[in-house]
């Protein structure tokens, strides 16, 4: 069967780019509003060529200096930025989900990039999530770069966007912090979350749509808190103690992120009554009546950055971040264990 393609003309008989949806003076305004925000990023290491954000860190201090690159999203928490209409808080989720990354192997984050894409850009609203990314940038210490805004109609829901984060950092490779120090009789202590950050939101979604629990405004609160960045206080940690390792807790929970760096034969024993659990948390557990071993391997659960170090120096780091004004616990310590799970609880 033939089909025939059947063209809408413009007034002159000729098809534009504005009339398929695409509007090149939208794109461009979105791009002069994101420059004019991301300037505030800007740092020593910072060289402007000709439009080009250019970064000029020296690295002659370091002994074998290497780039790490690390990229990440929102996910669906963008659910209910969409229904709430509150987006300057996602920006600082897509930071921190890549900087932290960075971070708990003790690279330090240099700069981000973000891509962002919609079926129409709505100038607000892009003004809104850059301005997330710059303080997201801001608290991290890097530069936002660039990034680049896509107009693509009929591709999104009216009214959404999606968005994707890339950060790169420098570490003397004799110093990266992977987990293989760790060893028996080491600490465990944990940097306090600020909620779910920015995992486990399939399941969130399921037991609070978007749609109602806009009208929760404490449920609502809970639910779009940002994620935590932790690069500050997990380098300033770094550059005063020797840490094993650290566990950036998203996706697989608790179990999942600090079973990762545990090495074989042993494993983290973990007292569940040594950190406060958000009250997202508790509301989660009741309404789907989910068991703990679900919860465990699925959100946070009040720890965003879990550390591994020796007795005297977890305490001390402790210590360290409390005078900082951290919330930090000490939770557990490294057992002998020939069990298959790397973690438990007590």
């Amino acid at each position: 069967m033939l089909t025939r393609a059947v063209f809408v003309w413009g007034g002159n008989g000729m098809s534009t780019y504005e009339e398929s949806g695409v509007s090149i003076a939208r794109g461009d305004a979105a791009s002069a509003d994101a420059f004019q925000q991301l300037v505030r990023t800007f740092n020593e290491n910072t060289d402007l060529i000709n439009g080009l954000v250019a970064l000029k860190a020296d690295f002659s201090h370091l002994r074998e200096p290497r780039l790490v690159l690390t990229s990440d999203g929102v996910g669906t928490k963008l659910k209910y930025a969409f229904a709430s209409g509150k987006h300057n808080t996602v920006g600082i989720d897509l930071v921190a989900m890549c900087v932290n990354d960075l971070a708990r192997n003790n690279v330090v984050p240099l700069g981000f990039a973000m891509y962002r894409a919609a079926g129409e850009i709505e100038p607000e609203v892009m003004h809104d999530v850059v301005e997330g990314v710059v303080g997201g940038c801001l608290q991290a210490g890097c530069v936002y770069v660039t990034g680049e805004t896509a107009e693509m109609p009929g591709f999104y829901q009216e009214g959404e966007y999606d968005l994707a984060g890339f950060a790169v950092g420098v570490v003397d490779r004799g110093k990266v912090i992977t987990g293989e120090a760790i060893q028996e009789c080491d600490l465990v202590f944990g940097l306090g979350s600020s909620g779910l950050h920015s995992n486990g939101f399939s399941l969130v979604r399921k037991l609070f749509p978007p749609e109602e629990a806009v009208e929760d405004s404490r449920l609502l609160h809970q639910i779009l808190q940002p994620t935590r960045i932790y690069v500050k206080p997990v380098m300033a940690v770094n550059r005063s103690f020797e840490i094993h390792g650290w566990a950036h807790i998203t996706g697989g929970g608790i179990v999942g992120k600090l079973g990762n760096i545990i090495p074989d034969g042993l494993a983290a024993r973990l007292d569940t009554t040594k950190w406060p659990v958000h009250y997202i948390f508790r509301r989660l557990r009741e309404a789907g009546r989910i068991s703990d071993k679900e919860m465990r391997r699925t959100f946070n659960l009040g720890l965003g950055m879990i550390g591994v170090a020796s007795k005297d120096v977890a305490k001390q780091a402790v210590n360290f971040l409390a005078q900082q004004g951290e919330a930090a616990y000490l939770i557990g310590e490294i057992i002998r264990s020939s069990k298959e799970g790397k973690v438990e609880f007590y």
